[in-house]
Order: structure tokens, then sequence, then C-alpha cells
């Protein structure tokens, strides 16, 4: 399907259940846990406040993805950390580029910096950062990510930000730090493949998904695009149900079903050669996260 080499497996990550009933220290115990299992992505979401127009919607519990990704850095070895995704354009750029590229040190050059212009609207009225804007800042942050990281000294001229012979250390252990691009519209895959490095959706079945993946190959024709390094990072919602459970409201794209449902879903995506799915459990009830994860690790991995 892809015209960039597929990979020869797909791999299984883990999205920080922002749920109910779980509180940091449950994140931190099940990132450890998926390194265990041999989970290869562990990620933490980002919101700072959640206004009340959007209660209900999600937990209001958001740890910094930060301090969070660094805690587990340092119980984890072999485990790849990411953002999914970084609000970037109400950050201070400079200042992010600093807080990955210290990260980046103490995970051993782990770390995926998966960024996203944001949507909520009156999360950014209550930062005080204008939301219009907020597009063509995140493509303006994204390019001063990569020159502070991979130039010194560093001078930058945009509309946002400017400076001049500017020294910026530590630069990442690795060569590239990778960015990649949140969202799911057609203006989102443009982004990734303009100005990052990997593109990362959510919630497609893997129908829906070769669509959009017809599209990111047109498009990078388009733009000679090389697609050798390119990453495609699908993150969706999991949760394995019993026989007799009647939930008619759960969408037909996530995963939620009987254990062999489920399993069939996740091996559907392997056809379309991306790199792999990101599992984003919606049950809060922690014992259940575990044990899904379990089962996924000696039934699914095995055959990715």
């Amino acid at each position: 399907m892809l015209k960039f080499p597929k990979v020869n497996n797909m791999d299984l990550g883990i999205a920080l259940p922002i749920l109910a009933n779980i509180d940091v220290k449950d994140q931190l115990k099940i990132a450890i846990k998926a390194e265990e299992l041999g989970f290869k992505s562990i990620w933490a979401s980002d919101h700072i406040v959640i206004p009340e127009e959007w209660k209900g919607r999600f937990s209001d519990i958001f740890p910094d993805p930060f301090i969070i990704l660094t805690a587990i850095s340092q119980n984890t070895s072999k485990i790849k950390i990411g953002t999914s995704a970084i609000i970037l354009p109400y950050r201070n750029p400079i200042i992010i580029a600093k807080m990955c590229s210290t990260l980046d040190h103490f995970c051993d050059g782990r770390l995926i910096c998966t960024v996203a212009p944001g949507w909520m609207q009156e999360e950014f009225e209550v930062l005080s950062v204008p939301f219009e804007g907020r597009i063509a800042k995140t493509v303006e942050y994204i390019k001063i990510l990569k020159s502070l990281w991979n130039t010194d000294p560093c001078n930058f001229d945009g509309e946002y930000f400017s400076y001049q012979n500017v020294s910026f250390q530590p630069k990442p252990v690795q060569k590239e730090l990778p960015v990649w691009m949140g969202g799911n519209h057609k203006n989102a895959i443009e982004r990734s493949i303009d100005f990052a490095d990997g593109w990362q959706p959510i919630w497609f079945s893997s129908d829906e998904l070769e669509i959009k993946l017809k599209y990111l190959n047109e498009y990078a024709e388009k733009k000679s695009k090389d697609l050798v390094d390119f990453k495609v990072s699908l993150r969706n919602r999991i949760r394995i149900t019993s026989k007799n459970s009647k939930d008619e409201e759960n969408p037909p794209t996530a995963l939620i079903g009987e254990k062999v449902e489920v399993f069939d879903k996740i091996l559907s995506y392997k056809r379309l050669g991306i790199s792999e799915i990101v599992l984003d459990f919606i049950t809060p009830d922690k014992d259940e996260i575990l044990e899904t994860m379990e089962i996924l690790s000696e039934k699914v991995i095995p055959e990715l």
C-alpha cells in the first residue's frame, strides 16, 4: 500500500489512560508494565486545563507530559516514549525545544515529539493565547525546534520568533529527534509531509486509514518527498468486552468487542505497512487495563 518501504513488523504502543480513577502514579505503573510486556512505545497526552464546557468528555487528570515522561524514562530502558500530542502553539517553542532535548538525554534517545495545533478554543482563552493563527504558529514552531536541535550557533527569522547567533545546549542525543504531526484532516497530512517526520492520526478503521494513506502518498509524490524514514502511527480506542456486553454506542472504528474481534481489528492494519497502533484504553479500571495488556502481549504481539 505505502510507497515507502513497509515495516516488517507492526508494533503496539500504549497511550497513558486519561480517565477518571487513573491517577498519575497508576499511569507510571502502566508504563513500566508496558515495557515488561513487550509493547514498543508509551505516549503522554496534553491539556493544561479543562474548561467547564468540556467537562465529562474526558478526565481532568492530565499530568504534565514532559514530567511524567521523565519519570517513565527513569523507570524503563527500552520502550520509546512520546508526546501525543503536545499542543504546540500555546507554548513557547524555545522552552519546549530545551525540555525535549534534555528529556532525550534522560531517556537515552528514545523520545518522539508529536505535536498538534490544538482544537479547544476555550483552553487557549484561559491561557491567554490567541486561538487564531495557531496553524501558522505550529508550522513555525516546528521549524524552531529543528533549528535549535540541529544547528549551532542557531539563527531564525520568523513571524513570531527571531534570534541570531544563540547557543542552545544540550542538543538531543538523537541525531534527528523526530517530530510527528497529529491530526486527521488532509491539512494535517500535508503538514506532516511538509514539516514533520511522521503522522499520528486517531480513530480510523483500517479501511478509512487506507484511504488517508492513499492521499498521503499522492501528496508526498507531488512534493517529491522521500518517505523512506517517514512513520505512520495510528492511535485508537480499545476495550475487550464480554460476550453478553450490549454497549451499542461503541463506534465501529474503535477496537472494541470480544477478544477475537479486537484481535482481528488490530491485525487488519498490518496489511497497510504502518509503523504501529497506539492503544487508547476507555475503561476507568486500572486492573482491567493491565489484564488487557497481558492478553494482547500473549495473543497479539507475537502475530505482529
